[in-house]
């Protein structure tokens, strides 16, 4: 044959190509899935009795172009409440007489305790603003059971927030005016709750939990948020008990959720108001819903409304509104005061979850617990019964053994695959950093990824199969009258059917609900080996004939994994990474563990590395994220000791590559190009105290002289001065009264204190303490987080246990920034994203 292939070498090619077309065809299915590509985003003139992306667009652009920033201590975020009032006074003006609707501006305050990311901290928090919205017929009452939507209007620091979460408020915007104009009066209130400092660490949500009337009526709830701008509106969470994702399944119009989200939201960094109602603050039924893509512009000034992606906006409020009427038309739905009831208790104990999840957004499979409990056992148990079933012709205990022992040689043939095809990925990325300079080329180019990694996990997975004749079967080929290859091909399939019931298996009895990707694959590996002994028959095994209907009747399950996995894959690179391959049909692996397969999987690996190399990691579709701190460090109100830049990064490039590749900035900042971590001044921990505990996501800070500013001669500082004198208590603790002020700073974001010494007490968070920090090794730390605009002071007490003296630390963070901070800022280049603040930072002790 041509280029020294035999005709088992061109089969094999055949095959691989047939595969790589039906992967591609998936694969831009899975694609124009997941970007919203099969939804037609309706125009702003559409009927008013339709959602219309464009018109909720709208809204967006007015709250993230023509404000100039939402966030917390900045005018524009008054302005925003404003707006979002007045829209809701227009509905209210032309709601018709079947309508109650009633329209409240509340403001709150309150103080708690709770751990983010991983650390203990305590809130306290006042002047935030909630706007709500509620409608019902006219002939409801104040006690009827409810159901809210919630959604922030407050944006984080640096951003726009046309994404996170303009979307969420003109989604509401929208669907409420779509209940009003269309007519449909809900069975049960509906409350819209615009809050106004989620990112503050969830303090909107806990103030309407603590505080408003409309509370303890809420028996369901939906909060949206967005991770990116647009893309799947995933449920990431629901609960508690299974009946809010069972009121989705039967609602969504184009429902996008899996049970296995919730397997892996607890994971990931950060937190939604979800948190608040269904477990801090309460026991309510709820979902939360979240874009997930466009995670590149996530927090940064690249978050715009040219940004969002189209259809997603469309989705959400179509989907938002049927859900709506799903829970209102509920015989579930009860008070919230009700939740506790024992009924509700003992239901909710024997339904606490259920295994669902969106097949390609065009319908949702859904089963309860219990069903679950039985069908996923199905798998693992045909596999203990296999050997008997593989021997009824010729039954023998010896046999029966025999094949059990090659079952066991093919799990962990595939288990081993598993492994290296999740391993061979990490080292061939370790491997590849000696031939580049930097890491993550791919990050602004997906489809490197992909050419980087697929083809190394894949030859991981096939080396096993390379070595299965290293392992002599145990089975008697005489006996079966079948060939070493027969039985050999049975052996590594059922071993990999056994990997993927073991693993559904695990699922289950770790409490997790994930597991019916598993459960998937082995039903459907069921049906393929079904379908290929038939064909067999007639065609021959080595037959392409053959392996087409194996195929066939994992098609659907193919796809899935297409989408799931290419979903997860687009999600991890704009979030932080990647991930591996799915396993192809193992009848193939015959074909694809040829070593002319190998060598030229080999090939590709080459060619993806000098090609990627070439990559640079970074674009504007795909900012570096780079946050710049200009400290003030202060004593007393008019004091200024000194001042420097500080800057971090929050990814593995770190700020010895940055600085390499913008130069202005190394020249601005007055340093050598030639940097490095050894010879410059390194940035401590405790220097970011006014982002704790965020800042334990940078990594290896570095910190810089400032220049001087004359910006900053006539502003009066924050300080912390003693209130009134201390007093002591009959158990011999003292206590000190407290008054912090914010000096004349205008566009605060929030104060932090860092407390250290023997303190027993506070008057924050109901007066009781969070579990102490270890802040760079040293004391116990006690950190509280003060938020909300007043011209009134902050005034507290602490306790100490004894005469030792306590010392706190201050930390202010003021949006408002120096005419040099502005130009270092400028000198960015165009990839990188910069999110600049300044900290003034002080000290005392009392």
């Amino acid at each position: 044959m041509a280029f020294g292939l035999n005709s088992d070498d061109v089969t094999a090619f055949k095959l691989l190509l047939c595969l790589a077309v039906m992967y591609g065809l998936m694969s831009m299915l899975a694609h124009s899935i997941v970007h919203m590509k099969f939804v037609k985003p309706l125009a702003i003139d559409a009927p008013l009795d339709r959602f219309s992306e464009a018109r909720a667009v709208e809204h967006v652009r007015f709250l993230s172009q023509e404000i100039d920033g939402r966030q917390e201590g900045r005018p524009g975020l008054r302005e925003a409440a404003r707006y979002i009032n007045g829209q809701l006074e227009m509905m209210k003006e032309r709601a018709s007489d079947d309508f109650r609707i009633e329209i409240e501006e509340t403001v709150v305050d309150g103080s708690f305790s709770m751990m983010f990311l991983g650390h203990s901290i305590s809130l306290g928090y006042r002047n935030h603003t909630n706007i709500l919205m509620r409608i019902s017929s006219v002939d409801s009452r104040d006690t009827d059971p409810s159901v809210l939507i919630n959604g922030h209007f407050d944006s984080p620091l640096g951003s726009p927030g046309a994404g996170d979460c303009g979307t969420c408020v003109a989604s509401m915007l929208e669907v409420a005016r779509l209940i009003v104009d269309s007519g449909w009066v809900p069975p049960r209130p509906v409350i819209f709750l615009f809050n106004g400092a989620e990112e503050l660490f969830l303090l909107g949500s806990h103030g309407f939990m603590e505080k408003h009337r409309w509370h303890d009526t809420i028996g369901a709830f939906v909060n949206v948020e967005a991770s990116g701008t647009g893309g799947l509106d995933l449920v990431c969470q629901s609960g508690p008990g299974s009946w809010p994702s069972r009121v989705y399944a039967q609602s969504a119009v184009y429902p996008m959720a899996h049970s296995a989200a919730q397997d892996v939201f607890p994971v990931i960094p950060g937190d939604t108001d979800y948190r608040i109602f269904s477990q801090d603050n309460g026991n309510i039924p709820g979902l939360d819903i979240i874009f997930l893509f466009g995670g590149y512009f996530y927090h940064t000034s690249y978050d715009t409304v040219e940004r969002l992606l189209p259809g997603s906006i469309q989705a959400r409020g179509e989907n938002l509104f049927s859900i709506i009427k799903g829970f209102t038309n509920s015989s579930m739905l009860q008070n919230f005061y009700k939740q506790a009831s024992p009924e509700i208790i003992i239901h909710q104990d024997k339904d606490d979850g259920a295994i669902f999840f969106d097949y390609l957004s065009w319908f949702m499979v859904f089963y309860s617990s219990g069903l679950a409990l039985v069908l996923h056992k199905i798998p693992i148990a045909v596999f203990l019964i296999l050997p008997f079933l593989l021997n009824l012709r010729n039954f023998s205990i010896t046999s029966c053994l025999a094949t059990f022992s090659d079952l066991t040689k093919g799990f962990l043939s595939h288990a081993l695959g598993v492994f290296l095809a999740i391993v061979s990925p990490v080292m061939f990325s370790i491997l590849r950093l000696l031939f580049t300079n930097y890491s993550m080329n791919w990050f602004s180019h997906p489809y490197l990824a992909y050419l980087m990694f697929v083809p190394c996990s894949l030859v991981g997975l096939l080396i096993p199969r390379t070595f299965w004749s290293c392992f002599p079967l145990s089975q008697d080929i005489s006996v079966f009258q079948a060939s070493r290859k027969v039985l050999s091909d049975e052996a590594r399939f059922w071993g990999a059917f056994g990997f993927f019931s073991s693993l559904t298996m695990a699922y289950l009895l770790a409490g997790l609900s994930g597991g019916f990707l598993t459960f998937f694959a082995c039903i459907s590996m069921l049906a393929a080996w079904l379908s290929f002994s038939l064909a067999a028959k007639h065609y021959g095994r080595r037959s392409l004939r053959s392996i087409l209907f194996f195929v066939l009747p994992m098609v659907p399950y193919l796809a899935y994994s297409v989408y799931f996995g290419g979903f997860l894959a687009q999600f991890l690179i704009e979030k932080t990474g990647m991930m591996g391959s799915i396993p192809p049909p193992y009848v193939c692996g015959h074909w694809l563990a040829m070593s002319s397969i190998l060598q030229f999987l080999l090939q590709i690996i080459v060619i993806g590395l000098a090609v990627s190399s070439q990559f640079f990691p970074y674009s504007m579709a795909a900012p570096k994220r780079v946050v710049l701190q200009q400290t003030y460090r202060t004593s007393g109100p008019n004091h200024l000791e000194n001042s420097s830049y500080e800057l971090s990064v929050v990814d593995s490039n770190s700020l010895i590559f940055l600085l390499k590749h913008a130069p202005d900035v190394a020249n601005e900042l007055q340093t050598d190009l030639d940097l490095s971590f050894e010879t410059a001044n390194l940035s401590r921990q405790e220097n970011w105290l006014a982002l704790f505990p965020v800042s334990f996501m940078f990594s290896r800070s570095l910190k810089f002289p400032a220049k001087e500013s004359t910006s900053k001669k006539n502003i009066h500082f924050p300080y912390l001065i003693s209130s009134k004198p201390q007093t002591i208590s009959d158990h011999g603790s003292r206590r000190v009264y407290l008054e912090l002020s914010l000096g004349s700073l205008e566009e605060v974001w929030v104060t932090v204190l860092n407390v250290t010494g023997p303190l027993s007490n506070w008057s924050f968070a109901d007066n009781k303490l969070p579990a102490p920090e270890i802040l760079a090794g040293g004391p116990p730390s006690y950190i509280c987080r003060l938020s909300g605009a007043s011209h009134e002071n902050w005034r507290f007490w602490l306790e100490a246990e004894s005469e030792e003296n306590l010392r706190i630390d201050v930390a202010v963070l003021d949006q408002q920034l120096t005419n040099e901070v502005k130009r270092l800022k400028s000198l960015f280049p165009d990839w990188v994203d910069v999110t600049a603040y300044s900290s003034f930072m002080s000290t005392y002790t009392f």
